[in-house]
């Protein structure tokens, strides 16, 4: 993949993102292809993804991202980190707190690793423990929820 068809499919995976559209994220995907979270843990197949993808969008809507950078890589292969801010919104049972309409903002890495034009590999690193004490999870001393 060239650069530019790799931005234009980076693009496209964020507006699915933003528009909650399984179907579309889905298809960005191999069909072996492997997620490594810090929620869901390890997810592969386009099955298991597309279940992680119901289960997180029952748990979070409203998706919105700030893109800091998009760093591509094509010279052994193509890769592609995506730094952003994600903004959405808590309105359905996670880690065993039900949805409290709380606007949640976090800090996100995607390291996606492509193969044929699609995602083999995606890394998510993210402020884990930030999102749970926004969402009442975890307290910390001198920090309140947003």
């Amino acid at each position: 993949m060239t650069h530019d068809e790799i931005r234009t499919f980076v693009d496209g995976y964020v507006k699915a993102w933003e528009h909650q559209d399984i179907d579309a994220l889905v298809e960005c995907y191999t069909e072996d292809a492997e997620i490594i979270s810090p929620m869901y843990h390890q997810v592969k197949g386009k099955a298991a993804i597309e279940a992680s993808l119901e289960s997180l969008f029952h748990a979070f809507g409203d998706f919105s991202f700030e893109i800091h950078d998009v760093i591509i890589d094509t010279e052994d292969r193509p890769r592609v980190a995506l730094v952003l801010t994600s903004h959405n919104t808590h309105r359905g049972e996670v880690f065993g707190v039900k949805g409290t309409g709380r606007q949640i903002e976090t800090q996100v890495v995607f390291v996606l690793h492509l193969a044929d034009g699609r995602i083999a590999f995606e890394r998510r690193m993210y402020d884990f423990t930030l999102m749970l004490v926004q969402l009442g999870v975890l307290k910390a001393k001198g920090m309140t929820p947003v």
